[in-house]
This record gives C-alpha cells, sequence and structure tokens, in this order.
C-alpha cells in the first residue's frame, strides 16, 4: 500500500471549484478487473484504503476488462490493473491493441 500511496500522493490538492468537501473524486483511476480474478477483493480493499487515507472518494470507474473493444487496449492488461492517468500504476507500457482472448 505503500508504493501507492507515494504515487498517487502528488495528486492529492483539490482542484478549485471542488466542492467535495476536501475530498477528491477519482475520475483519473480506473481498476481493470474481470470476473474470476482471484486478487480483485484485495486488491479493492487496498485501493480503498489508500484512497480513504489520501481523503480521497473511493468512486473510481470499475471496468470489466472483458467488455472491452478489441481496439482497446486496455484490454492487454493482467488482471486486476490499476491505472492512473491512463498508465499502470506500476509502470508496465500499454498494451498494444488488438489483444488475444485469455485462456
Amino acid at each position: 500500500m505503500l508504493g501507492l500511496l507515494v504515487l498517487l500522493a502528488g495528486c492529492s490538492a483539490e482542484a478549485p471549484g471542488e466542492s467535495t468537501g476536501g475530498r477528491r473524486p477519482m475520475g483519473d483511476i480506473v481498476f481493470l478487473t474481470r470476473a474470476g480474478c482471484v486478487n480483485t477483493a484485495a486488491m479493492r480493499a487496498r485501493l480503498d484504503e489508500a484512497l480513504v487515507w489520501l481523503g480521497w472518494l473511493t468512486d473510481y470507474a470499475l471496468i470489466d476488462a472483458d467488455t472491452l473493444t478489441p481496439t482497446d487496449p486496455r484490454g492487454g492488461y493482467g488482471t486486476p490493473t490499476v491505472l492512473f492517468a491512463d498508465r499502470d500504476l506500476f509502470g508496465l507500457p500499454e498494451p498494444v491493441a488488438p489483444q488475444p482472448s485469455p485462456t
């Protein structure tokens, strides 16, 4: 969780004009998963803990990777994956689309 906090902490200031009571909405965060992903629950719990600790809202986008179009490069990430500002939180490069179906 410390790595997540370090990566997100630089963006913790509330944008001018936001009325979230000091809590930042998380439109820049995308959580990718798919049915049957065994690590989703633990990863979401840790992400939620980190966001709450930073004082951010936990209203990030939750996307089922199996619903993405074949041309969407996000379908090439393993699951679960957290993207911040369209970049993998752990620095993996964006996959090249189209991707083969998961096995």
